[in-house]
């Protein structure tokens, strides 16, 4: 149970800060999209925006990393100036570790942030990198599939 559980519990994306960042020795962050970033299906806010700007300042890239279709992930991150990437297969991280390539992120300074256990928190620990798990965003607009895996994710939890 405890090769599920994160490096950093966050409440929101928020509290990576540039001094967290620097503490970390973060450059990229790879992250999950809906209910890390945002709700299911909507568009960036502007705390994100804003958390966006930081990061760009700090000389810090984030990649989105999402199970979503390749249309989802665009339509989010081209407004937003980032890159990212649908269908990545996670927990697989074949995937993950080939962006990582492309983009010339090494898995020492990279950081996986995401909501899930099963799917973020999983492979950022099998592609080698650092992992945060924050609270997920607007919940109540999650499917119902995501509502049962939160169930086993609070059994797993309650294991560490």
């Amino acid at each position: 149970m405890k090769y599920f559980k994160p490096d950093f519990e966050l409440h929101h994306f928020s509290d990576i800060t540039s001094e967290w960042l620097q503490q970390n020795n973060i450059k990229t962050i790879f992250s999950d999209l809906d209910s890390t970033l945002a709700s299911h299906d909507r568009p960036a806010g502007d705390e994100l925006t804003q958390w966006i700007t930081m990061l760009k300042d700090q000389g810090v890239q984030l990649i989105v990393a999402s199970n979503n279709s390749q249309g989802r992930v665009d339509r989010f991150c081209e407004p937003n100036g980032i890159i990212g990437f649908g269908k990545c297969n996670k927990p697989a991280a074949s995937r993950i570790e080939k962006h990582m390539q492309t983009v010339g992120a090494t898995k020492e300074t990279s950081l996986f942030l995401g909501d899930q256990l099963f799917t973020d928190v999983w492979c950022g620990k099998r592609a080698g990198m650092k992992t945060a798990l924050v609270k997920p965003i607007g919940q109540e607009h999650e499917p119902i599939q995501i509502v049962l895996k939160r169930k086993l994710e609070r059994w797993v939890k309650s294991r560490w």
